[in-house]
């Protein structure tokens, strides 16, 4: 009960808004994070741009893509709280993964609560403007993992695929990569979702990169957080 009153909290209503295979990875093109965003979370990433992000859900508890959580394993660090993937926030090692049921989505729990204030959760988006943030590969040449957080402003073009899946319009020179997998998209502040996978083929080929939207899996964030 204590939980779902923190994710009804949580939950703000966005503003009204608005399938490919591969993790979608960093973003191409954007630009260097304006502002900070004390719940995001990196949960490593190599020089070459492969890894994944998430956000601070609950103070014991980061939000991220599904897929990713195959790659996390107890102990493995996650930075907690800097737009900077080297330095800042605090480390906190993951205590367990869990993958939810349905949908590209995971909760990794960390050994302790983190200190950063969780985000806030914006409902799913129907269309419009949206902010995709992520460490992801900065080019689909010699590509590189940035140090610093990148964002990059673009539209939902709406709901696509499974009932949870948002389409996010992409260009050739902008568009989330591998990388981005799992770090989260906000409209009006609040994060409404996080990145699951981009097109077939090169990154920004015509198109859209697909986001799994949060709202819809409150119920099993709810269950599991309380379970565990």
């Amino acid at each position: 009960m204590r939980m779902r009153k923190l994710l009804v909290a949580l939950l703000a209503s966005g503003a009204a808004l608005g399938l490919a295979a591969g993790p979608a990875s960093a973003i191409i093109g954007g630009q260097t994070a304006t502002e900070s965003y004390p719940w995001i979370a990196d949960l490593g990433h190599d020089d070459g741009g492969d890894g994944c992000g998430g956000g601070l859900i609950a103070p014991q508890w980061v939000v991220t893509a599904g897929h990713c959580v195959a790659d996390v394993a107890p102990g493995d660090p996650v930075r907690v709280g800097s737009n900077d993937r080297t330095a800042g926030g605090e480390v906190i090692g993951v205590a367990a993964a869990v993958q939810a049921p349905d949908g590209d989505l995971g909760l990794v729990k960390l050994a302790r609560p983190a200190a950063e204030e969780p985000m806030r959760i914006g409902s799913m988006p129907t269309g419009g403007p949206i902010r995709l943030l992520g460490w992801g590969m900065d080019s689909s040449t010699n590509p590189t993992s940035p140090r610093l957080l990148k964002q990059l402003d673009t539209e939902v073009q709406g709901q696509c695929g499974a009932d949870d899946e948002l389409c996010v319009a992409q260009t050739a020179t902008a568009t989330a990569c591998n990388g981005d997998s799992g770090t989260p998209a906000l409209v009006d502040g609040a994060v409404v979702a996080v990145t699951s996978r981009g097109p077939i083929g090169d990154c920004g080929a015509a198109g859209f990169t697909v986001y799994t939207a949060i709202a819809p899996h409150l119920d099993w964030i709810e269950q599991t957080v309380g379970a565990n």
